[in-house]
Order: C-alpha cells, then sequence, then structure tokens
C-alpha cells in the first residue's frame, strides 16, 4: 500500500462537492466551507489523531482490521509530520483496535478493546497497559485534563475510567438512559464532555448529543437540547464552542457554547475522531473508511 500526501487542488472538489444529507435539528449551514489542506493516505482504519506541538508531527491510530474478521494485535499508531506527510507507518505496534489518543505525562495514550494503552512518545514503545479488573474494558476515546488525569470510557460497564497518580480504576458510573454511551470524550478544566452515539428511549433509539460531567461531584448535564447524530469527535474552538463530527453521515459541524450547531461540511461516512489546531486554525480528520486523514483550514467566527 502507498504512502502519500495529496496537496489541497487534488483534494477539494471530490470531498466537498458531496451532497449533505440530514444534518442535526436546527443546524445553519456555513457561509465559507473550510478549505481543504492537505491529505495523507496509505494508512488503515485510522479512527483518531492528535498533534504533538513539542515534537511538530501528528500521531495516527489505525484500527487494521476489525468486526468478526478482526486479527488480535494488528492495530498501529502512525506518524504524521507537521506538514501531514507520512514520517513513520508503523511507529507503535501491536495494538488490537486502537481508536482515541491523548497526550499527557510526556505519554500517548490510546483507548484499545481491552485496555487504555500507554506509550513512550519518544521510543514508540508500550510502558503500561492498564485494564479493568474483570476483563477487557472494550474502550474507545480516551482524554486528558489540565492536571494530567487521563479518561476512558467502557462500553462493556458502562462507566468512565481514570487514570490518576499511577492508579487505574473506576471512577463515575453512568445512567446511559440519560447520556448514552459516550463514543467521544473531551475534558475540561472542571468538567468531562460525553458524545453519545445514540441513546436508548421508550418511543425508540435516538441519536447522540453531549452531556457533561462535573469532576467536583459528578453531576449530569447538556449541552444544547436536539439530538446532534453518531458522536465521535469532540474538540474545543478556542472561542468557547466546538466542532464535531458525525461518523455516520460524515457531517464536521460547529457548536456554540450553548448547543446551537452550524454544518460546516460534510465528508463520506467515516469522519472520526478528529482533531483542531486552534493555532494554525486546522480541522484534521481522520476518514476511516477511505483509508486517509485530511485537513482543512477553517477559523471560527469570534462570539
Amino acid at each position: 500500500m502507498s504512502v502519500s500526501t495529496v496537496t489541497r487542488r487534488t483534494v477539494g472538489a471530490a470531498i466537498l462537492a458531496l451532497a449533505c444529507v440530514a444534518a442535526p435539528a436546527g443546524a445553519t449551514a456555513a457561509a465559507t466551507p473550510p478549505e481543504p489542506v492537505w491529505e495523507a493516505t496509505g494508512l488503515h482504519m485510522p479512527e483518531s489523531v492528535v498533534y504533538d506541538a513539542a515534537r511538530d508531527r501528528y500521531y495516527v491510530s489505525n484500527m487494521a482490521s476489525w468486526g468478526e474478521d478482526a486479527v488480535p494485535g494488528d492495530g498501529f499508531i502512525s506518524v504524521l509530520d507537521g506538514h501531514g506527510r507520512v514520517a513513520q507507518l508503523h511507529w507503535a505496534t501491536g495494538l488490537h483496535n486502537p481508536k482515541g489518543l491523548a497526550l499527557a505525562n510526556g505519554r500517548l495514550y490510546v483507548g484499545d478493546d481491552d485496555a487504555l494503552v500507554e506509550i513512550d512518545v519518544g521510543a514508540g514503545t508500550v510502558l503500561a497497559r492498564h485494564a479493568p479488573a474483570d476483563g477487557p474494558g472494550q474502550f474507545n476515546d480516551c482524554t486528558a485534563d489540565p492536571d494530567g488525569n487521563v479518561y476512558v470510557f467502557s462500553s462493556r460497564l458502562d462507566t468512565v475510567f481514570r487514570l490518576s497518580g499511577g492508579k487505574f480504576e473506576p471512577w463515575a458510573p453512568l445512567d446511559v438512559a440519560r447520556t448514552g454511551r459516550p463514543n467521544g470524550l473531551r475534558a475540561e478544566a472542571d468538567r468531562l464532555l460525553l458524545g453519545s452515539w445514540s441513546v436508548p428511549a421508550p418511543e425508540g433509539e435516538q441519536e447522540g448529543h453531549i452531556s457533561t460531567l462535573a469532576y467536583a461531584d459528578q453531576a449530569i448535564g447538556r449541552i444544547g437540547d436536539a439530538p446532534l447524530g453518531h458522536i465521535d469527535g469532540i474538540e474545543p474552538d478556542g472561542h468557547g464552542g466546538y466542532t464535531v463530527t458525525d461518523w455516520t453521515r460524515g457531517h464536521v459541524f460547529h457548536l456554540t457554547a450553548d448547543g446551537q450547531p452550524t454544518l460546516l461540511f460534510t465528508l463520506p461516512k467515516g469522519a472520526a475522531d478528529h482533531h483542531y489546531r486552534i493555532d494554525r486554525k486546522l480541522l484534521v480528520v481522520p476518514q476511516l473508511l477511505d483509508n486517509v486523514v485530511r485537513a482543512y483550514h477553517w477559523e471560527p467566527s469570534a462570539p
């Protein structure tokens, strides 16, 4: 499989010509869609991307095989340079279905099927695998707060686990009838954001929304009232709002602090756990089913 990077001229027409399907309820359309900048190809089911400012590079989780035919241990982490070029395809290996990524404490943390994996960012070697005492966690996204605590959700146990001070333990059991089962997480200074895939309801399953979970007392809140979609990535925009991806519809939208959505553009199905570089105004979106990571220039309006 070849590895390459494509410039904005070859990306733009094919990506942004996609017709928009049903957007989040009440969403407006962006006046100017994000502008394609680069595309990194040759990846294998890329699910999440995070930027390492100290080393000017991106880490990308590759699930590789998945589903019923998944091969244990064929997942890996790739490194892209600061311009989106693939610098090392198989940088860290031996993972199962690596998904969410978080940088903290000089480590890269990975939400994998069985464990929260801790990787040395210098060597790309696995330092530790943190798992529940009674079996695999079935983890997806992970995130770190400003104090270096790392959070990951177990879909098997409907519980947020926390790694803090070297101890990995259950931290917050969730009422999934309220929050849904989180697929995307984002840690802030005083609360954890939980973006769900769907929410069970008596009248039938609803699409996901973003809940909030306070660190101080684990009180549950919500951003906005309407369902948003099958949420994967949640990233701060630097102005109090967020960029959010809907994996199923390929929507990338902007969400204000009070929950008002604006559809930025629509990608193919599989828009996964993205990263927004506030310093460069750059949206970096893994396209899991297309085996690419695409970057776009986009700047939010000041509130």
